[in-house]
């Protein structure tokens, strides 16, 4: 296997013929919460590393009220780069906010 196999088979990778820089940019213009999910699913699975990838798909399941999934998002983003400020602010947020939803009653 020669460089430029190697070249396309880690930067030209796409799903839908799209690659992950498409897929962020799709996910960032995006209002309806569900489909910022798939969008920055699709980044985060070419781009398994990028950081910011996992940020904002963790805001995405944030907006939709699935804190778990938003939390795990942030962790793994984390664990990729324990001093990201952006994931360390959103995941403390999420924090505070999980532990309002607590002490509201009936929930």
């Amino acid at each position: 296997m020669g460089f430029s196999s190697s070249f396309e088979r880690i930067f030209l990778k796409k799903i839908d013929g799209k690659n992950a820089h498409d897929w962020f940019e799709l996910g960032a213009m995006e209002k309806d919460p569900e489909k910022k999910v798939e969008y920055f699913k699709n980044t985060v699975e070419l781009k398994p590393n990028f950081v910011g990838g996992w940020t904002v798909l963790g805001n995405a399941y944030a907006e939709m009220g699935e804190y778990e999934k938003a939390m795990e998002c942030y962790n793994k983003a984390l664990s990729i780069c324990p001093k990201y400020k952006e994931a360390k602010y959103n995941r403390r947020n999420l924090e505070k906010k999980m532990e309002e939803a607590k002490l509201k009653p009936g929930t």
